[in-house]
Parts: C-alpha cells; sequence; structure tokens
C-alpha cells in the first residue's frame, strides 16, 4: 500500500488441510509505514483465536459479514474478463449450495435443503454480490465494473460490506431514518428512500412527497444523510437524487431484489414494514412493478434446490 488510509485494507484467506489439535490458534502481523511526521513506525500486532469441538459452535462462532466479504474478495481475483464473470456468478451459487449440502438439512418430505441458521444472512449477501455491480450487468460497460472491482478488493471491511450489499434506509417522519432490507418493496409513493452503494449513494423520492409539498424537505434530509455517511469515504461516493418514475431511475430500482415477485406471506416475513401499510397503499405498490424476469432471493434460492433462510 502506497499510503495508510482508513477505507483500504489487506484481506488474508487461508485454509486447514486438518483438524487443529491445539486449543488456540496464533496470527501474527508485523506493520511498518512512516506518518505524518515522518517518523518510521512499526506495530506487531497478535492476535490469539479459539478454536471449537464441534460443528455447531464453529458456525456460531462464524461472523457472516465478514465471511461474504472475503468469499466476494476471492471470487473477484479471478473476474478479470466478462466470461470469467459469468463463471464467478455460478461459482456462487456453487458455493451456497456447498455450505447447505455441508452445514444444513433436508427438509422432510422435499427435496430442498435448509440452509443453516447460524449463517442466515450469508446468502442474500452472496445474492447481491452475483447480481449486483460487481458480478452482474447493471454497471454498462465493462471497464466500469472492472474499476469497481479493483477498488472492492482493496477496500476496507466496512466499505467492502456497503459496496456488497447496500443499505437501505426510508425517511420517516421527524427526519429520522428507518434500515431496511434492500429490496425494491421499499419504493412506496408516500416515502424517500436513501440506497448506500458504497461508491454511489442514492436518494429516491416518491410521487406522492411530491404532490403533498413534501419533497424538498425529505430530499434536504436524505442528502444531510448521505453527506454523513460519505463524510470519511474514499473515493468520495456519487450522490445521486431521483424521482420515481424517472428514466434515471433505473439506476437506483436495478440494485434492489425484487422482492414484489414473492408471496405475500414471504414479503412480510421478509420485508415486516409491509405490515404498518393499509391494504390500498399495498395494493398502489403492488401496482406500481412491472414484470420482470430476474429471480428474486426466494426464487434463486428454491433454483438451487434450498429453502429461502428465516430472517435473522
Amino acid at each position: 500500500m502506497h499510503s495508510v488510509e482508513e477505507t483500504q485494507s489487506f484481506s488474508l484467506s487461508m485454509e486447514t488441510n486438518s483438524d487443529i489439535k491445539n486449543d488456540y490458534v496464533y496470527f501474527q502481523f508485523a506493520v511498518q509505514y512512516w506518518n505524518f511526521y515522518q517518523a518510521n513506525i512499526s506495530r506487531v500486532i497478535t492476535i490469539r483465536l479459539p478454536t471449537v469441538d464441534s460443528v455447531s459452535q464453529y458456525l456460531g462462532s462464524i461472523q457472516e459479514d465478514v465471511v461474504a466479504v472475503l468469499v466476494a474478495k476471492r471470487t473477484l481475483l479471478h473476474a478479470k474478463t466478462v466470461h470469467d464473470t459469468t463463471d464467478m456468478r455460478l461459482t456462487v451459487d456453487e458455493r451456497v449450495k456447498d455450505i447447505a449440502s455441508r452445514f444444513g438439512s433436508q427438509l422432510p418430505k422435499s427435496k430442498l435443503f435448509r440452509f443453516p441458521r447460524e449463517l442466515s444472512s450469508l446468502p442474500e449477501i452472496l445474492f447481491h454480490l452475483r447480481r449486483g455491480p460487481l458480478l452482474g450487468n447493471i454497471i454498462g460497460h465493462e471497464d466500469e465494473r472492472s474499476v469497481l472491482r479493483n477498488l472492492f478488493l482493496n477496500a476496507s471491511f466496512e466499505l467492502s460490506l456497503c459496496m456488497l450489499a447496500p443499505r437501505c434506509l426510508m425517511h420517516r417522519e421527524g427526519g429520522t431514518f428507518e434500515e431496511l432490507p434492500a429490496y425494491d418493496l421499499s419504493m412506496q409513493s408516500n416515502a424517500a428512500v436513501v440506497l448506500d452503494h458504497g461508491t454511489d449513494i442514492f436518494i429516491w423520492l416518491g410521487n406522492e412527497l411530491v404532490v403533498e409539498g413534501k419533497s424538498a424537505s425529505a430530499l434536504a434530509a436524505c442528502r444531510t444523510l448521505a453527506e454523513e455517511l460519505s463524510e470519511q469515504r474514499f473515493p468520495a461516493p456519487r450522490i445521486l437524487s431521483f424521482k420515481e418514475g424517472s428514466s434515471q431511475a433505473r439506476y437506483f430500482v436495478s440494485r434492489l431484489i425484487p422482492a414484489h415477485k414473492d408471496p405475500p406471506y414471504e414479503q412480510e416475513v421478509r420485508f415486516p414494514q409491509l405490515r404498518t401499510l393499509t391494504s390500498e397503499q399495498r395494493a398502489r405498490l403492488k401496482a406500481s412493478f412491472f414484470h420482470s424476469d430476474e429471480y428474486s432471493f426466494c426464487e434463486w434460492m428454491r433454483s438451487l434446490k434450498l429453502a429461502p433462510p428465516e430472517p435473522s
């Protein structure tokens, strides 16, 4: 690394060839750099991690978001061409199936496998990886995708996670925000939504806000949040705002999982905020979507012969 940056990092991934017999595993890292005052700084960091005796303890010790970022970085190292990205999407599919077959269980009277409960959020993050700008086709040119992948490979954990799975925040009365799953069900006409995808932050304004004259205050609150989210981030993300139904809003919509295709009971389980809507509001929301051949998360899981995990 040419400099010490909070938004950059190294990622280390190792595999064991056999079971570890010791009670602990030790990792030691040495870091040397010049600080702002041109002083030569050396740091030695030692970390001790305990080993476990059972599969359930092992699964319980896993940090799902860390695993997702490491899996994504290892995958993207091999995605150098358009053809490679297609192969890597299939690799993500196989990895998810492999985890379920090794650590999950088969549903009774069904051919579907249940994903391990301890890793319930991992498949959805990896679904964002395979359909998003890092491996998917929502960014127009391969050169743009290549630049984005290089940024991701060198990004810090926090920035990497945000580039992998966007954060969706809905504006509420009083200037507060509610964090929701990054689903297209968040595109409610009476709401404003901020979508933080690491290198881009999108602001989406529903049509009812415009009609009711609330769009200016909602946009101002969303812009303030976007600036706070991006304050320490390098490179500085683009902040783009769209109105519902505008042609440019497709950049926002394409990054959301099309959960409107799922049955109502699955929508409510995965997106509980729907329960706060009236029947009339839900009907208008349903009517606002266009047909898409793209899989929802639940459809993708079933295509892999896996049962969608319950949200954690």
